[in-house]
């Protein structure tokens, strides 16, 4: 009867310290997500201040134009 209290005891504490590794791991965790979710906020932030579309396609078009005469212009 004594070695099973002593087992017990051994076992209790195990059961306590993966729990209480279980806590530490999942605060560690939700800390984790919330710093991925400020950074996915700061990103969708700093992606809805850029150009308007038509900007960028005029932009595409103007480089694409550019690049074309510089070529030409090396060909002939």
């Amino acid at each position: 009867m004594v070695n099973s209290c002593a087992y017990g005891k051994v076992n209790r504490n195990m059961i306590e310290n993966i729990e209480k590794r279980e806590d530490d791991f999942e605060t560690y965790i939700k800390e984790e997500f919330k710093d991925f979710k400020e950074l996915n906020i700061n990103l969708y932030n700093h992606l809805s201040t850029r150009l308007p579309i038509w900007a960028t396609i005029l932009f595409t078009i103007l480089g694409s134009m550019v690049t074309g005469f510089v070529v030409y212009g090396r060909v002939n």
